[in-house]
């Protein structure tokens, strides 16, 4: 399976996506990570909204090769969701038998063990399908040195986009290939505790919100 992006321009014009023109005006972010402008999806005011696509993992070539430790144990056509956001990048996936959820984040890894783009990664056990921890990962900083934290959202029934509050505007996750949506954030973070805090919002296909609270997540003893 080649490229498959998740949003195509038909649905982006029926949802009123606007894509970012000019410099970032201190409030709202103007450009995502790999540098592409930071579209805006317009009932939510002041968001950014990340790239998502799903590829297989034989797309991502070395990308893919470098999350894992052992890549002959994925099949090539293991089936990845890659999230580019405003300071933070994903992979999230499936092993073989399904019985395990695996991500890849990125940023930089202090301790020099992981080069970039990736730095932290974590397996979660899927319980009848289900992910019940959402196997938080504060090790990884971005190219400030700002520490981010990672995790993964289990979307309610009937979302398909998530919000996360960065402070001065709101990211944007959309709901893909039926997994956990894996997020981040660089607020809300206690290093002391292994804690962080997430400000969600899940909204439906067209904006309306479903659900608004916080998703306090602690690292996995």
């Amino acid at each position: 399976m080649g490229l498959d992006r998740l949003t195509n321009v038909a649905l982006l014009a029926a949802l009123s996506v606007l894509l970012a023109t000019g410099c970032d005006n201190g409030s709202r972010p103007g450009r995502l990570l790999d540098g592409q402008p930071a579209a805006e999806f317009r009932p939510i005011d002041g968001s950014v909204v990340t790239e998502t696509r799903v590829v297989r993992a034989a797309f991502l070539g070395s990308r893919f090769a470098a999350c894992v430790s052992d890549p002959s144990s994925f099949p090539p056509t293991t089936l990845v969701v890659e999230r580019v956001g405003v300071f933070g990048e994903s992979l999230t996936f499936r092993d073989r038998d399904g019985r395990h959820l695996h991500s890849c984040d990125g940023g930089f890894d202090p301790t020099g063990e992981r080069p970039p783009p990736w730095c932290g990664r974590s397996v979660g056990r899927l319980y009848d399908g289900r992910l019940l921890d959402p196997r938080l990962d504060i090790l990884c900083r971005d190219a400030r040195g700002r520490r981010l934290a990672y995790a993964w959202v289990v979307p309610a029934a009937g979302s398909h986009w998530i919000g996360v509050d960065q402070g001065s505007y709101t990211e944007v996750y959309e709901v893909a290939a039926g997994l956990p949506v894996r997020v981040a954030t660089r607020s809300r973070i206690d290093t002391g505790a292994a804690k962080a805090t997430f400000e969600l919002t899940q909204s439906g296909i067209r904006g309306n919100d479903l659900l608004r609270g916080k998703l306090e997540a602690a690292v996995a003893g």
